[in-house]
């Protein structure tokens, strides 16, 4: 077996788990703290005095080392879509800590992850080669790219939340998180294929940690926007289906990352088809989940 199956795939699905129990963590923190506005920046450096977030903050640290680890060994195609298992898990915890219940669409779109998930894994069973690392250029477009779609997204994501469409602003807030997480991942991965060969101090001369610091901090303060309203549960589902889904697409497309043949790439397609599913269940059931506490209010 190859090292993206022996060790890549254990340890992406651990930092999904802890991916997943972060945010959990983080909603807490951030219900109780005063509505934030425009990025969320602001709402970050109150969220940071505060110990339970902290916590939060620290599972997440654990997480992305844990997801560097497998973004070394493992291509992005493959560790990306497990990734989005933090879904399943912050859906369980939601229903036992936050008194969220889960339906049975929310139950099916559950075990199609679970189904997806352990379909890749066959799928990349004859091998996973990770790809080529990204140039300085391909980090700049990203940069670019990323800083103007989550500027627009935040200020129409303001300007629902304004009007009072929850469901929307929480929608475009997660899609903008969602993004600024996928170019956190690329960045992450670019991480790990450096210091596979380089030593950590020459990563300081790259634009690599610089991106990857940067839209972490976007993305966290996007997700905290998203988390302190009703429609968290929608929000979530979003950031964590596009966040899992655009490095996939990136990997395949612009760093060479080899794709399965045969009848492991119709396991491969299959297989993203059944996490798309259980993204989209959740989401609706998360959705329907905050229009019955709107109807009781």
């Amino acid at each position: 077996m190859s090292d993206a199956l022996v060790i890549g795939v254990p340890v992406a699905v651990v930092s999904a788990a802890l991916y997943g129990t972060a945010p959990l963590i983080q909603a807490v923190a951030a219900r109780q703290a005063p509505p934030g506005g425009g990025l969320g920046l602001g709402l970050l450096l109150r969220l940071v005095l505060r110990p339970l977030w902290l916590l939060g903050l620290a599972v997440e640290a654990g997480s992305f080392l844990l997801e560097v680890l497998a973004l070394s060994v493992a291509p992005v195609a493959l560790v990306a879509p497990l990734m989005a298992g933090d879904m399943v898990v912050f859906s369980l915890l939601a229903q036992r800590f936050l008194g969220e219940r889960i339906s049975r669409v929310g139950w099916r779109g559950m075990a199609c992850m679970v189904a997806g998930i352990g379909l890749l894994a066959v799928a990349f069973s004859r091998g996973a080669q990770v790809g080529t690392p990204a140039s300085d250029q391909d980090l700049g477009l990203f940069l670019a790219f990323g800083l103007g779609f989550t500027a627009v997204g935040a200020w129409l994501a303001n300007r629902a939340g304004h009007a009072g469409r929850i469901a929307q602003a929480a929608l475009l807030f997660g899609l903008s998180a969602g993004v600024c997480y996928a170019i956190a991942t690329l960045a992450t991965r670019q991480v790990g294929l450096y210091l596979d060969d380089h030593e950590l101090t020459g990563l300081l001369w790259t634009p690599t940690p610089y991106v990857l610091i940067a839209f972490s901090v976007l993305a966290l303060g996007l997700e905290q926007r998203g988390l302190q309203g009703r429609a968290a549960v929608i929000a979530f589902p979003v950031t964590s289906g596009v966040s899992a889904f655009l490095p996939v697409m990136i990997g395949l497309t612009l760093f060479d990352e080899s794709a399965p043949q045969g009848p492991q790439m119709v396991a491969f397609v299959v297989s993203l088809g059944l996490v798309a599913i259980g993204i989209f269940g959740l989401g609706r059931d998360r959705a329907a989940s905050v229009a019955r506490e709107s109807a009781t209010v």
